[in-house]
């Protein structure tokens, strides 16, 4: 099919676990010399991730607003050979797909794939004709930096345990309550030998020193706190780690591709954002099944149990089982 199709657009979100999982459809784009590829997308502040992750396709960054949408849809209007929408599409990525009028709209849930998008993805690359087997494919390959390299974290005592306990802003349905951390994190230091990398950005500074000052002062030494790294820095200290806890998130996904163990505490996530793989723990409350995948709560009165109501014992155990041949 990829054949007849020279224009391809790929109407896709601009988050960080967005482009990890659209990677392996841009690379595979990129090996056909004859083939243009496109991302279309309404984010606007991931200018650097769209330079490391997506040329030579070219970024076409759209406008949330109608009236400056409008003018993108009619001059792209008839130009692309096949759209892109993946699996999972939303209503409106669908109606913007078909306003925009290809000759081929491809949106295929894959039934003989996992619903995890990074499978369906692969799936839809064998399908489209663009690779013959996804057998085999070191996954850290669909990372666009340097995974060999050193880490530039000081040498610490004990294995090194990655903490993500931070959010983008707003995003309630995957904010596990600080004072939750703040005891996890002085559980590990008490009865591991775990040292700490706490990652965040610099925004979440006031907050992470808060965590770390209700922590007894003799185990501060065995933390560090690495704020807004940049992700090729990000990379070489997780694949230098014994493990990751984190929420759902771009850290969660950089983990999954480099098969690092990872106890994920996990809320709204739909189930295609939840990897299956045995390196990955997922923790739930099972209060709520609806995995909703919004920033806010949409059940009155609920305010966002799913992930509030995770107990830190039922991490603790979870850690302890996935991560006990790395527990001293």
């Amino acid at each position: 099919m990829i054949g007849q199709c020279k224009k391809v657009g790929i109407l896709w979100g601009g988050g960080l676990g967005d482009l990890l999982m659209i990677r392996p459809l841009l690379m595979a784009l990129h090996r056909d010399p004859e083939t243009k590829s496109y991302l279309l997308t309404s984010a606007s502040h991931a200018t650097q991730l769209f330079d490391e992750f997506c040329s030579p396709t070219e970024v076409i960054q759209l406008s949330r607003r109608i009236r400056r949408l409008l003018p993108a849809i009619k001059k792209w209007r008839g130009f692309f050979d096949l759209i892109y929408l993946g699996p999972y599409p939303t209503f409106k990525t669908r109606i913007l797909g078909h306003l925009l009028a290809p000759k081929i709209l491809w949106s295929k849930h894959n039934t003989g794939s996992a619903p995890f998008l990074l499978e369906q993805v692969l799936a839809d690359i064998n399908a489209i004709g663009l690779e013959n087997t996804v057998e085999h494919i070191e996954f850290s390959s669909f990372l666009p930096w340097n995974v060999t390299q050193r880490s530039s974290l000081p040498s610490k005592k004990g294995p090194i345990l990655v903490l993500h306990p931070g959010t983008k802003e707003g995003w309630t349905t995957k904010s596990w309550p600080i004072e939750k951390w703040t005891m996890l994190i002085g559980r590990v230091l008490e009865k591991t030998s775990f040292s700490l990398c706490i990652l965040g950005s610099r925004t979440e500074k006031l907050q992470i020193d808060a965590m770390i000052e209700s922590i007894p002062k003799p185990f501060n030494q065995r933390i560090n706190v690495c704020l807004s790294w940049p992700l090729q820095n990000v990379i070489p200290l997780i694949a230098e780690s014994a493990g990751v806890v984190c929420h759902n998130s771009g850290i969660l996904h950089i983990s999954t591709l480099l098969k690092k163990k990872t106890v994920c505490i996990t809320g709204s996530s739909a189930e295609y954002w939840r990897p299956h793989y045995p390196w990955i723990a997922n923790v739930t409350s099972k209060t709520c099944g609806l995995a909703c995948n919004m920033y806010r709560c949409p059940i009155p009165f609920f305010h966002a149990k799913c992930i509030r109501k995770i107990d830190v014992d039922d991490v603790w155990e979870r850690m302890m089982d996935h991560f006990k041949d790395e527990v001293t």
